[in-house]
C-alpha cells in the first residue's frame, strides 16, 4: 500500500488489522472512491471542497463533487453538496508538516476519522483534541478560565451600575457571555474528572 492519508466520517471502530483489510480489499476491486466501504457524509464532502480551496497542490482525490466556485468555503450560500464517502491524500517527501496539520484541523472540524498508511495510524482528531484539552485544563486552563469569567463578571457588574444606553447593554451581553462559559467549562471539565476518578483512570495532572 502506497503512502497516503484516508479520510472518512463511519466506520469509526475499527482497529488497524480491520481497516487495512477494508483497503485491500477496496484498492483490489479498483479502488473508486463511489464503491468504498465507508458511510456517505456531507461533512466527507465539506472536508473535501474546504480541503482542495486551501491545499490544492495536495492532491487530493474523492468521489465528492468538485467545485468551480472561487468562493471561500464558509462564505458560501449554496445547499450542502451531495454526501461523499471517502478522500484520499497522497504523501510525498515534499508534503509539509503544516499542510498535514491542515489536513489534521479540518478533520476535527468535521469529525472525521484519518488513517495514515505509513503507520497504519488512526485518528479521531475532534477526539485527540478534546483529551488533549482535558489533560492540560488543570491547573493552567482552570486559572485562565478563572480568569475569564472574573473579568466577565466585573464587566457585566459594571455596565449595568453605569447604564449607558447600548453600551452597557453590550457589554452585559460580552461579559454575562464570558462568566456563563467559563462556569460551563469547569462543571465539564468537573465532571470528566470525577468520571475518570470513578472508572479507576488516573485524573489529570494538578488535580
Amino acid at each position: 500500500m502506497t503512502d497516503e492519508l484516508y479520510v472518512w466520517k463511519s466506520p469509526r471502530d475499527l482497529d488497524a488489522d480491520g481497516i487495512y483489510a477494508l483497503l485491500e480489499t477496496w484498492q483490489a476491486a479498483g479502488g473508486d472512491a463511489a464503491a468504498s466501504p465507508f458511510e456517505p457524509s456531507s461533512d466527507v464532502s465539506w472536508f473535501y471542497l474546504e480541503l482542495t480551496k486551501d491545499e490544492p497542490e495536495l492532491g487530493a482525490s474523492s468521489d465528492a463533487l468538485p467545485s468551480a466556485s472561487k468562493t471561500p468555503v464558509w462564505l458560501r450560500t449554496s445547499p450542502e453538496p451531495p454526501p461523499a464517502r471517502v478522500v484520499r491524500i497522497p504523501l510525498t517527501d515534499e508534503t509539509q508538516f503544516d499542510v498535514l496539520d491542515s489536513v489534521y484541523g479540518l478533520a476535527a472540524k468535521y469529525d472525521l476519522v484519518l488513517y495514515d498508511t505509513r503507520n497504519r495510524g488512526i485518528h479521531l482528531p475532534l477526539e485527540e483534541l478534546a483529551d488533549y484539552a482535558t489533560a492540560t485544563f488543570w491547573p493552567g486552563g482552570a486559572i485562565q478560565a478563572a480568569v475569564a469569567g472574573g473579568i466577565g463578571l466585573v464587566t457585566a457588574v459594571v455596565a449595568w451600575f453605569l447604564g449607558i444606553p447600548v453600551l452597557s447593554g453590550i457589554a452585559i451581553v460580552i461579559g454575562g457571555f464570558l462568566f456563563v462559559m467559563a462556569v460551563y467549562t469547569f462543571v465539564h471539565e468537573g465532571r470528566k474528572a470525577m468520571k475518570a476518578r470513578r472508572i479507576g483512570r488516573e485524573p489529570p495532572a494538578g488535580l
